[in-house]
């Protein structure tokens, strides 16, 4: 999955420029409700960085700064952007330490924000929560081949999605597993004493319903 398919469009983003004043950066983002804002270049195109709002109270209050001073200087996290081409993975590690990322494309050009809620969004998917149907929490002891020995056993079912816990663990793995909401409670049931005889544990089952 590509970045290009969950992020906030830049038509939605509140932003100010580095020719900004610190009052007029602080009007903005008090404006927008949000703790920080991204800079762009003076012609709205590219990204320069990050101003956050205690950064701009500290200046005016702590470091006795002015209200006309250039917002230029308290720019922050000029690395704080993935292009949309890249991986959804990779914005896992660049997101982490921030509030949002910039989204830019391959002329720099800035296209948006990725946001937690973004993250928290594919996540969600990942976990059948837009689509509904059963989630299967499976342990299972960790050996060479145990996720397609877990898929064999599957495959007369569609498998919506999966996910893995415990990598690198040398005795125990979960495996979160995404089945369809037409799955019988029959066939369900049937399905969890099949796995528990071939050591794939269902610790949990959860049944996830979408509200229409």
């Amino acid at each position: 999955m590509k970045v290009r398919y969950n992020f906030v469009d830049k038509k939605d983003v509140q932003y100010c420029e580095p020719s900004y004043t610190v009052k007029q950066a602080y009007e903005k983002i008090k404006d927008s409700g949000y703790r920080c804002i991204p800079v762009l270049s003076n012609d709205g195109r590219n990204f320069i960085g990050l101003v956050y709002k205690v950064h701009l109270l500290d200046h005016l209050y702590e470091g006795k700064g002015s209200e006309e001073d250039p917002v230029e200087v308290l720019i922050q996290n000029e690395d704080a952007f993935i292009f949309e081409e890249e991986s959804f993975f990779k914005a896992f590690f660049t997101i982490k330490r921030l509030p949002f990322i910039a989204v830019i494309n391959d002329e720099n050009e800035f296209l948006g924000i990725l946001t937690h809620a973004n993250v928290m969004d594919v996540l969600a998917d990942s976990f059948g929560m837009t689509t509904g149907g059963y989630t299967l929490t499976i342990a299972t002891i960790e050996h060479k081949g145990a996720i397609k020995d877990l898929v064999s056993m599957l495959k007369d079912i569609n498998i919506d999605g999966m996910l893995t816990l415990d990598n690198g663990e040398k005795y125990l793995r979960r495996i979160i597993v995404n089945l369809p909401a037409e799955l019988s409670k029959e066939k369900l049931d049937k399905l969890v004493k099949k796995l528990g005889e071939k050591e794939f544990r269902v610790t949990h089952v959860d049944q996830i319903d979408v509200e229409k």
